[in-house]
């Protein structure tokens, strides 16, 4: 059985109310069968989330999935893929600094 894949709220809710609760791994998922719409903010983006998931995050462990703004600024920080020239670096930090405007995705931007 995989991982369960979270978004980094997600992965922070179920942390937070383990560590305030002291809930075991089955006393969470008993919480989150009973009523799986029970979670206030901020841990409310747990909210509908399948059972599996869950499950499999408390047993299994979790991987935190990027969100495209967290991708994109990766892809910006590490560069193009194979060795090139400053001059094409720049062009290629400069083009994923162009393409979030137009996504209108805001990503703080850093060269570290």
């Amino acid at each position: 059985m995989d991982k369960a894949i979270l978004n980094q709220a997600q992965a922070e809710a179920i942390d937070s109310i383990q560590a305030a609760q002291h809930w075991t791994a089955e006393a969470f998922v008993r919480s989150h069968v009973a009523n799986p719409h029970r979670w206030d903010a901020p841990c409310d983006v747990l909210n509908g989330v399948p059972l599996d998931t869950i499950i499999r995050a408390l047993y299994i462990g979790y991987e935190v999935e990027l969100t495209i703004e967290e991708k994109l600024l990766e892809m910006y920080r590490e560069g193009l893929p194979c060795p090139t020239t400053p001059t094409e670096d720049s062009a290629f930090r400069e083009g994923m600094k162009k393409a979030c405007e137009i996504a209108e995705i805001k990503v703080k931007w850093s060269r570290n």
